[in-house]
């Protein structure tokens, strides 16, 4: 009786810019990992009998899609799905930062902030009341009716001046690189055959960008990247070596 080989897939897939000797960084939690070979399918009709037919079939590999979607919502994951750059700001005091506070609206600040420590306004000393003038909410300011700051003379010049404290935060600027190439390794294990190990390297994926952001919903954040694989040159030594990737399993 012949084995059997039914498979139920786990596992981390690890990623690197391509060409280069980077540490592998795990993506994190990811529900979907594909890669799935794209066609040109290229027929000959049977014109020698009237039931017609067809009398020859070429099916042309035209290239291989990989696409993946991450759970985890960090800052590197989110670098490299909108072709941005991720970097850290430390925690710590942000003195006197000059801010447009209108009654009834809200005013941002320049980071997201983690507590108010003062509020005055842009000419002077006097400190406004927390809770009154303004409060602080969502690591913003909210300003409400009846407070004793009052809307600028100038529209959208800074009235107030606030001195606030933020944690530690991971910070993206999206779409600010050109879209780069990476090394992408899969190691998994087949649930369905009691844990055996697998593993799949894509040698070059371009780095897709990712299809949207859901930032409010019902369910868990998911990111969707759609990518594809490229040939790698360097990888294909041999006429038994494949350019584009390869699958590895415990048998």
């Amino acid at each position: 009786m012949a084995e059997d080989y039914s498979y139920l897939g786990s596992g981390i897939i690890v990623i690197r810019e391509w060409n280069t000797a980077d540490p592998f960084l795990e993506i994190g939690n990811v529900s979907a990992y594909t890669v799935a070979p794209q066609t040109n399918t290229l027929e000959l009709a049977d014109y020698q009998n009237p039931g017609g037919g067809t009398a020859s079939r070429v099916d042309r590999v035209t290239g291989y899609n990989l696409n993946y979607t991450f759970h985890d919502f960090n800052p590197e994951n989110f670098a490299r799905a909108t072709r941005g750059k991720a970097s850290s700001i430390a925690a710590g005091t942000v003195p006197d930062e000059l801010v447009l506070a209108v009654p009834g609206s809200y005013a941002p600040l320049s980071r997201l902030a983690s507590e108010v420590t003062a509020v005055k306004p842009v000419t002077g000393a006097t400190i406004y009341e927390a809770g009154k003038d303004y409060r602080f909410e969502r690591g913003m300011l909210f300003i409400p009716a009846g407070s004793a700051i009052v809307a600028p003379s100038v529209a959208g010049t800074p009235n107030i001046k606030v001195t606030f404290k933020n944690a530690e935060l991971g910070h993206v600027e999206a779409a600010v690189t050109s879209q780069k190439f990476y090394e992408m390794q899969f190691y998994g294990a087949n649930e369905a055959r009691g844990g055996k190990m697998v593993r799949l390297v894509a040698h070059k994926v371009t780095g897709g960008v990712i299809e949207s952001m859901g930032l409010i919903g019902n369910e868990f954040g998911a990111g969707s990247v759609p990518g594809a694989l490229l040939k790698d040159a360097s990888k294909a030594t041999g006429s038994d070596k494949s350019a584009y990737f390869y699958w590895q399993q415990e048998k």
